[in-house]
């Protein structure tokens, strides 16, 4: 029996699997942590490309991106992780006092979290998608998350909530492990696509 090649199964399937290898691939490449900025660059380097209609080969150009771009991808993720840190540390300091001032005071700092990771990921795809220096990279993710809070806030919350309803649905663990980051990143990819369309 032999699979037809342009059929609606084997495309899904084939697509399917790639995605799964794609996953896999970014989780086990996560796992040093300090690499989490160069595997993130990576994922949304194949995702966009694959969103932006160019397919490609996901597993093979995800292990090219991650050679040529961690250098860079490492410096973003560890300038922007040491304030997130500073910044949760004084959260949970505040909403210790348990006061209005302590809540608002916290609430602030994870606002101001939730910035820094929008421009994270968005800083990780314009490593993937343009040549720049580090500092104006930073810069030029900032203005974007704040040029299009309500798209940046989106790519932050697609894999906040997979995690969420992975955590909240124990029977979900195993689908994220097969399909939350690369399908996140993908979907992501579509918003990140229709931010820089407006910039060029």
């Amino acid at each position: 029996m032999r699979f037809n090649e342009n059929g609606t199964i084997y495309k899904v399937t084939t697509v399917t699997t790639q995605f799964i290898g794609l996953n896999l691939l970014y989780l086990i490449t996560c796992l040093p942590v300090i690499t989490i900025g160069a595997a993130t660059t990576a994922l949304f380097d194949v995702t966009m490309h694959y969103a932006d209609g160019e397919k490609g080969y996901l597993i093979k150009d995800y292990l090219i991106s991650l050679k040529r771009n961690w250098r860079q991808s490492t410096r973003i993720f560890l300038l922007i992780l040491l304030p997130i840190l500073l910044l949760g540390f004084s959260g949970f300091f505040w909403f210790a006092f348990k006061n209005i001032l302590g809540t608002v005071a916290g609430m602030i700092a994870m606002a101001l979290i939730a910035v820094l990771l929008s421009t994270f990921m968005i800083a990780s795809a314009l490593v993937a998608r343009y040549e720049n220096s580090t500092k104006q990279t930073l810069q030029n993710a900032l203005l974007l998350t704040i040029a299009h809070p309500l798209k940046a806030l989106c790519i932050l919350l697609i894999p906040v909530t997979v995690g969420c309803l992975a955590i909240l649905t124990p029977s979900l663990k195993f689908l994220l492990l097969l399909l939350g980051f690369s399908f996140s990143a993908y979907s992501g990819a579509f918003l990140l696509l229709n931010i820089f369309s407006n910039h060029k």
